[in-house]
């Protein structure tokens, strides 16, 4: 069963990725970095960390790097 992630979603979008998980969720939060996972039909509201090319990149390469 495939996992899809949707953020700042319309409702026909919902409705043509995530028909299993039910009605599109009402009311969407607009923080950065929330978004929807839905597998095995059912959705949960999930926030990501946001990080800059720059972060990632010394995050991948210095993760005992705890100012980053």
């Amino acid at each position: 069963m495939a996992t899809v992630i949707l953020s700042r979603f319309t409702a026909d979008t919902w409705r043509r990725f995530a028909p299993m998980a039910g009605p599109s969720p009402q009311g969407q939060n607009p923080r950065p970095g929330r978004f929807h996972v839905v597998q095995q039909g059912s959705a949960h509201e999930t926030q990501a960390v946001l990080m800059t090319d720059a972060d990632v990149v010394n995050w991948l390469t210095d993760p005992d790097d705890h100012e980053s």
